[in-house]
């Protein structure tokens, strides 16, 4: 049997991992330098300025730019039992200098700072523990009778300020271990107010690492597994985190050798597939991926397989086998937002409704907040995906310079109509020749089968034309200078007057 493996690359600036489950790869995380993100880092910041009519504060966190906290977000207001606290202004809350704790929400911009909040949250795997944050709220993937349940364990353990947020990790577990995971979270707090006072403002108190939580969910969520790392102090920092966990049980290992990590178990490979639109199912037929502003939009396709059923069948076993592909996919390529998928067309409603049905039993498995909504009049069928990142194609890939992101440029018969015009409209002044730098296949097109579009072209303008070919990924011309034939000619390297 194939154990689950995390395999960790972080020997580059460009820090990554792959996750298998069962010897089949289920996801890829990257995280390069321009995506690190502020969000959930913990400051002392100092009040530079309040707004009353803003009804929010500019808080120096020791960034270029003062962080922007609003009213609601103040463990003063929150806790305020006024009546009227909705419209008092925020001066009743927060003064100029005064220094208080405060995490990011949000990642500046251009032109505006991080946005902030001072009801902090310390996650962990189970739960989201909030020193100042008074409610309690439980996973929704449970039925009400279980978060009625938790919600009375939550309720035992809560300090009057307190609040918690219920995973639904911590469903299926003890009431024991979570309340150990939120006396370890309590832990942190208490050594972040201890940090506080040693420090001046501004000053950052707690770092948060998506890359590290991220492994650190994966682990957690599997349980088991071989894991490999090709950084010994990282490795021997996870070991030591892992020990006092009993419910884990992983073999860790240092990979040391000459041969890249991700190159030794076939990884590269497997994230270049992540990264191509076509993705071919075992039984010959494939699926079509295309990512556009408003939503991903999935094309089903019989391809090969025919099948030994009748039509029907064919196309109901090829629609099973890609939404198992599909749901696959999802987690791989982090897709997220909307996602239209294209079925190949199913006349009986009992046959949409096998589809449908094993395609939601999978998504149910995605760590994220998935939902498949069904069908469509048009008969597409929706799926909504939670957003926190961009997909690994954004983080991977930018758009290409030639076709804007498109997939397509224009052909070399519009480039040479657009060189016509502008040799038509641009004024020789008496010139006898023209070079024009140019690519292969452009240049053929212009010049036309027995130079016959050439020769006309250089009849109307009196003039010689010259080429030089260059070579280019796309289809290009640039004129480049005019005069005299024997100036012209001289330049040229690769001459085709038609002559």
């Amino acid at each position: 049997m194939k154990v689950n493996a995390i395999f960790i690359d972080t020997k580059t600036a460009e820090k990554r991992f792959a996750v298998k489950e069962a010897g089949i790869v289920t996801r890829f995380f990257v995280e390069q330098p321009s995506d690190i993100s502020e969000v959930g880092n913990i400051y002392l910041g100092k009040v530079e300025s309040v707004k009353k009519g803003m009804n929010a504060a500019f808080v120096n966190i020791g960034k270029d730019k003062n962080g922007f906290l609003q009213k609601d977000q103040l463990p003063a207001y929150i806790h305020s039992t006024d009546p009227r606290k909705k419209d008092m202004p925020i001066s009743n809350f927060i003064t100029e200098g005064e220094k208080l704790l405060v995490q990011v929400k949000k990642d500046e911009t251009g032109i505006k700072g991080a946005l902030l909040t001072a009801i902090i949250e310390i996650p962990g795997e189970k739960s989201i523990y909030m020193p100042e944050g008074k409610y309690i709220a439980v996973s929704k993937k449970a039925d009400e009778s279980l978060r009625n349940k938790w919600r009375k364990i939550a309720h035992s353990l809560k300090a009057e300020r307190e609040g918690f947020i219920i995973r639904t990790e911590a469903l299926s577990g003890s009431k024991e271990d979570w309340e150990q995971e939120v006396n370890q979270l309590k832990d942190t707090y208490a050594s972040i107010k201890k940090m506080k006072n040693n420090v001046k403002a501004p000053a950052l108190l707690m770092k948060k690492s998506l890359f590290d939580d991220e492994i650190t969910r994966e682990i957690m969520r599997l349980k088991s597994g071989e894991l490999y790392y090709n950084d010994k102090e990282a490795l021997e920092r996870l070991k030591k985190s892992l020990q006092s966990i009993d419910t884990l049980n992983w073999v860790l290992y240092f990979h040391q050798d000459k041969e890249g990590i991700f190159s030794k178990y076939n990884l590269e490979s497997e994230l270049e597939k992540a990264l191509k639109p076509i993705v071919w199912l075992s039984n010959g037929a494939y699926i079509v991926i295309n990512e556009t502003e408003a939503a991903v939009v999935i094309d089903v396709n019989t391809g090969k397989f025919t099948g030994k059923q009748a039509v029907s069948e064919t196309v109901v076993q090829t629609n099973l086998t890609a939404a198992k592909e599909i749901a696959k996919q999802l987690r791989l390529r982090d897709y997220s937002g909307m996602i239209l998928i294209d079925f190949i067309d199913m006349q009986a409603n009992e046959d949409k409704r096998k589809v449908q049905n094993l395609l939601e039993d999978l998504l149910k498995k995605d760590p994220k907040q998935t939902r498949a909504i069904g069908f469509t009049p048009l008969g597409i069928f929706e799926v909504t995906r939670k957003r926190t990142r961009k997909p690994l194609s954004q983080t991977l890939k930018t758009k290409c310079p030639a076709c804007n992101g498109t997939g397509l440029i224009e052909s070399p018969e519009t480039i040479c109509f657009r060189l016509e015009r502008e040799l038509f409209e641009t004024p020789a002044d008496g010139h006898e020749a023209v070079l024009i730098e140019i690519d292969n296949k452009t240049m053929e097109t212009f010049k036309g089968e027995g130079n016959r579009h050439l020769i006309r072209i250089e009849e109307f303008l009196h003039m010689k034309i010259f080429f030089k070919v260059i070579k280019s990924d796309i289809f290009t011309y640039h004129i480049r200078q005019f005069g005299t034939v024997g100036e012209i000619k001289a330049k040229a390297v690769d001459m085709h007057t038609g002559i």
